[in-house]
């Protein structure tokens, strides 16, 4: 064997055959607004630069053409590197790419199964799997096409499909998506005020991302209604006032901190003075 080009076109050689790429100058690859299931990483990207301009060479994009548009299916981090390194005064004239061919659906299914990116959150794959069933795709054909089970992707689905308070929560890596989905199978609608008093409490302690962990710690030290009576009983001042008829009246003193505020609400109030002793 010569060569690798020889032995491809040997037509008695079925072992060695030609695909075909393009070089194309990475400044005439657009971004398809919308498409990309991975939000560009920043470090990500300059490290990818600096690898370019040290020398090293990336697998080809994929590509599609639509009306005269270079579109990109798959690469966008490389992409993104390369106008980075040229912008830096690195000399970059073409990327290697490959012409992809298929649908809609298609280019969704090839971009979850990219090996060369970065790896979907949790919610990230929740809403291209969204995608897909709008396409038509049964749960079990994105399960087979994954390599994962049914109950993956119903899970990852639930979690694409909760409320924009929760998705802005995760977005903000408040919580993980992963913690996030547990909220969510609990909670329902209700998911994102559960997180944002959770998140509130991390602040208040500090911290700036909340976990399940905290969450069930929070929902398990709440005090209950029978805690609260049995310490009003202990601690209550009672006292008689006002005029004796056929009723009589009772006052009762409690102690409340100042830092329950103008509440009127008569269980906050129990709940801060029985904190308060």
């Amino acid at each position: 064997m010569a060569s690798l080009k020889a032995a491809a076109e040997d037509k008695t050689n079925p072992a060695v055959s030609k695909t075909t790429q393009f070089a194309i100058d990475p400044r005439a690859l657009e971004v398809e607004e919308g498409f990309n299931a991975r939000p560009l990483n920043a470090d990500h990207v300059a490290e990818m630069s600096l690898a370019l301009r040290n020398g090293a060479t990336f697998p080809p994009l994929d590509v599609r053409v639509d009306d005269g548009r270079i579109l990109i299916v798959d690469g966008h981090h490389r992409h993104a590197a390369a106008l980075d390194a040229i912008a830096k005064g690195f000399e970059i004239k073409v990327l290697d790419c490959r012409q992809f061919r298929g649908n809609d659906a298609d280019r969704v299914a090839h971009m979850l199964n990219s090996a060369s990116g970065l790896a979907l959150t949790p919610l990230q794959l929740g809403v291209q799997y969204r995608k897909l069933i709008g396409f038509g795709w049964t749960e079990k054909q994105i399960a087979d096409r994954r390599g994962k089970s049914v109950q993956h992707v119903k899970d990852m689905v639930l979690l694409g499909e909760a409320n924009s308070d929760v998705h802005q929560a995760v977005n903000a890596g408040q919580i993980s998506g992963t913690a996030a989905l547990k909220i969510v199978k609990e909670h329902g609608s209700k998911a994102g005020a559960v997180i944002k008093e959770g998140v509130e409490a991390a602040q208040a302690a500090g911290k700036t991302k909340v976990t399940p962990k905290a969450l069930a710690k929070g929902k398990s030290s709440k005090v209950s209604d029978k805690q609260l009576l049995e310490w009003l009983l202990a601690n209550g001042q009672v006292e008689p006032f006002g005029v004796v008829t056929d009723t009589r009246d009772f006052s009762i003193t409690i102690s409340v901190p100042a830092s329950a505020g103008d509440t009127t609400d008569l269980r906050a109030l129990l709940t801060a003075a029985a904190g308060h002793q």
